[in-house]
């Protein structure tokens, strides 16, 4: 039995376990003991492997609900927003447009900011922002 590299057109398509190269489904190379091993997105040119390019991959959003954004803070600190809502524009501009929105970005800047601005006003402390930022979804 022996491993062989399933090539189609210059890409590694799959490997496969066989007695011989079969004569299916692309050319058949022979890849036992070879270190790294090749495998699928593996390049084959002119006889050689070369490893897959690695792949740039963006990072996914940590997007919550409003209501589990709502749950990151305390009742305390809810109810404190609440109270400077009353006075200070800033605070209900927040409160207003956090009220319109179904779903909060924790890595968008607008989020930092309105958290920064809490901050700032004593509504929340470093410690609990830097928690809210850094919540897991």
């Amino acid at each position: 039995m022996g491993l062989y590299a399933v090539i189609k057109g210059n890409l590694v398509d799959g490997v496969a376990v066989a007695n011989s190269p079969l004569n299916i489904d692309g050319e058949w190379v022979c890849v036992d003991g070879m270190e790294p091993r090749p495998g699928p997105g593996f390049r084959y040119i002119d006889g050689v492997f070369y490893e897959p390019e690695p792949v740039e991959v963006e990072p996914v959003p940590r997007i919550i609900s409003r209501e589990k954004f709502r749950l990151l803070l305390t009742d305390s600190e809810y109810l404190n927003i609440l109270k400077a809502s009353k006075i200070d524009v800033e605070v209900e501009a927040w409160f207003l447009t956090f009220n319109m929105t179904t779903q909060v970005n924790l890595d968008d800047e607008r989020t930092k900011s309105w958290l920064e601005m809490l901050n700032s006003k004593e509504l929340i402390s470093d410690s609990r922002k830097e928690e809210i930022l850094n919540t897991q979804v």
